[in-house]
């Protein structure tokens, strides 16, 4: 199931579905890829990240082994260094949950909390070169353990969010320059983070309204709103929603098969701005939108297939509607969660 105010986190019991719906490197001999592997490299190297599902004694199932990375050439890595369970706010593993991960849209790179000193990284992967970004100490505020936090990478790699909620119940989200690991800010409260603009400059947040109403607003990397609104109907029940890099134009889809269509609304004038039509399976749930363009927006669409989730990704031109398949995967079984990179 998707948590309200996370990045999706999909394990053997699927995704509830919606209506379509870091500057000290260091060598870390924990991930090694084979120089030749690095010649073949390409953009979205890496294809998704899981952990392994085992039981306990109270018939519930626990992450387990390690969390690995899935490769588009089609190995597969075992990410050693990375916490297998999170720490809650009194330093105990909670062990029901996987500690927070995430692949950039790009696929070449992957952030996690380090399970040798619990700091948080940036393993970036760039032809030859497999770098370790380490983020700042105390990432999170003091009482809110990793089990309330997650991960999200933008689609470059370049930009980290670190979301977490407090006791009272509050969500804010810590954002990150990967190259200069460093903080630039933090966002105001919000009810969910719905993703990095295309180029990363900015974030669209989510925001409950009065009379059941959802609002959007778009904040800068220091957490500075630029633009907010309460969108019509259309716009709020059909999420997700990814921003473009002009930071203020929404991408979102409706409808199913010959039906569809990807619609685009202006956050800073509260105006929708035109739509095309494009062709969508209808037995497909419609799981994360990006735009990869400046007239492209990619679509992850996930099938149900027994204890299995079948992945499509999906490019979509934004002025003809025209759709090419950039990948398709079939997760493995037996996994407790798995999370694929973005666009």
């Amino acid at each position: 199931m998707q948590h309200p105010t996370r990045p999706i986190t999909r394990g053997l019991t699927g995704l509830a579905l919606t209506t379509l719906t870091m500057l000290t490197v260091l060598a870390v001999p924990a991930l090694t890829v084979p120089a030749a592997a690095h010649a073949r490299a390409s953009h979205h190297m890496i294809r998704y990240a899981s952990v392994d599902s085992c039981p306990r004694r109270d018939g519930t199932t626990t992450p387990c082994h390690t969390w690995r990375l899935d490769l588009l050439d089609g190995r597969r890595v075992a990410l050693k260094d990375a916490m297998l369970w999170p720490l809650t706010a009194k330093g105990r593993p909670d062990r029901t949950n996987s500690a927070p991960l995430t692949v950039s849209g790009d696929g070449e790179s992957v952030s996690y909390f380090r399970r040798s000193d619990h700091r948080l990284v940036v393993r970036e992967f760039h032809g030859d070169r497999s770098a370790v970004r380490v983020m700042p100490r105390n990432p999170l505020p003091r009482g809110v353990g990793m089990n309330e936090a997650w991960l999200k990478l933008s689609q470059d790699g370049d930009r980290l969010a670190l979301g977490y909620t407090t006791k009272d119940g509050r969500t804010r989200v810590r954002l990150f320059d990967v190259a200069r690991a460093s903080a630039t800010g933090t966002t105001p409260e919000t009810d969910a983070f719905s993703g990095f603009s295309g180029d990363g400059s900015a974030v669209l947040l989510q925001r409950a309204g009065d009379a059941n109403t959802i609002g959007l607003s778009v904040h800068d990397d220091t957490g500075a709103e630029l633009a907010a609104a309460v969108p019509p109907q259309i716009v709020a029940n059909n999420g997700p929603w990814a921003l473009s890099a002009d930071d203020r134009t929404v991408a979102f889809v409706t409808g199913l098969g010959k039906k569809a269509r990807l619609r685009f609304y202006d956050v800073a004038t509260d105006q929708p701005t035109g739509s095309v039509g494009f062709s969508l399976p209808e037995d497909a749930a419609l799981d994360m939108i990006d735009w990869t363009g400046g007239h492209e927006v990619t679509l992850h669409l996930v099938r149900a297939r027994g204890s299995r989730d079948v992945v499509t990704v999906l490019r979509v031109d934004t002025e003809t509607g025209r759709t090419r398949v950039r990948d398709s995967y079939k997760v493995r079984s037996g996994a407790f969660a798995y999370l694929s990179c973005g666009g």
